[in-house]
């Protein structure tokens, strides 16, 4: 008996590690969406800086792109959350993005460690289940 609540002990946290592998596995791929999107602005923000009021290529979204000419390239506002913005210069801009993207990288950073570490912990636990089972069956006891 006590093999067979060994057995179940060890489904229950193999079956909690697969699914909080899972979680962590979507997080880092929102985490990674976001940072190529911090990533995407910056890059926007120089090359509205390099325009100079020059026609440029503003983006909709769903690849959809439109030629336009900015009256300001000085200011740009950049939401802080809970419908708060501000007006800010491109330089200030960057600098908030750049933060962002650097708590962003330090989640990530975690998720990934943390990813390792319960993978590293499934692996094991899959033949120890494994090995008990076979253990458990009628035809190996003698």
């Amino acid at each position: 008996m006590t093999n067979q609540n060994e057995v179940q002990k060890k489904l229950v946290r193999y079956q909690v590690l697969d699914g909080r592998i899972k979680v962590l596995s979507q997080r880092r791929e929102l985490l990674l969406a976001k940072m190529l999107e911090i990533e995407s602005t910056l890059n926007s923000i120089e090359e509205i800086k390099k325009s100079k009021g020059e026609e440029i290529l503003l983006y909709l979204g769903s690849n959809v792109l439109v030629p336009s000419s900015l009256k300001k390239t000085g200011k740009m506002i950049i939401e802080l959350g809970s419908n708060i913005a501000i007006e800010n210069t491109p330089e200030k801009t960057k600098e908030i993005l750049n933060k962002r993207k650097s708590i962003i990288e330090d989640g990530l950073k975690t998720v990934q460690e943390e990813l390792i570490k319960l993978s590293d912990e499934f692996s094991r636990l899959e033949p120890e289940i494994q090995m008990l089972i076979e253990r458990s069956r009628p035809s190996s006891k003698k």
